[in-house]
């Protein structure tokens, strides 16, 4: 027996997919966790959880911040790696070194005119 019905997870807030250079989203970072399709992540904020899938390049800085941690994700555009591949390039800012895990992989830039 089929079912027609079209089932939506509960709790997981709006879905954004990554496609305008200059998307940015500012929150509460709340994890990431299985999609159907590879790896999302949660970010609360004032309007609600939104859901986003975790390209590599955004994936591999998320996995530095902390649960919990204030944060601002901002993708950029398309670029082209040194091998030639073309990928979804972002930028993530934190609120303060105790939004990033114990670990000096991902140096804390400080945005232009702030100072730490």
């Amino acid at each position: 027996m089929s079912s027609l019905k079209r089932w939506r997870q509960v709790g997981q807030g709006q879905f954004h997919k990554w496609e305008t250079p200059g998307d940015a989203f500012e929150g509460t970072w709340r994890g990431m966790h299985d999609g159907r399709f590879g790896p999302l992540g949660t970010l609360e904020t004032p309007d609600g959880l939104v859901t986003f899938p975790l390209h590599a390049a955004l994936l591999e800085r998320l996995k530095l911040v902390r649960e919990g941690a204030e944060v601002l994700i901002r993708y950029t555009g398309k670029q082209t790696s040194k091998a030639g591949r073309v990928f979804k390039a972002f930028e993530v800012f934190v609120a303060g070194d105790a939004a990033l895990r114990d670990t000096p992989e991902l140096p804390l830039r400080l945005v232009a005119g702030e100072e730490g």
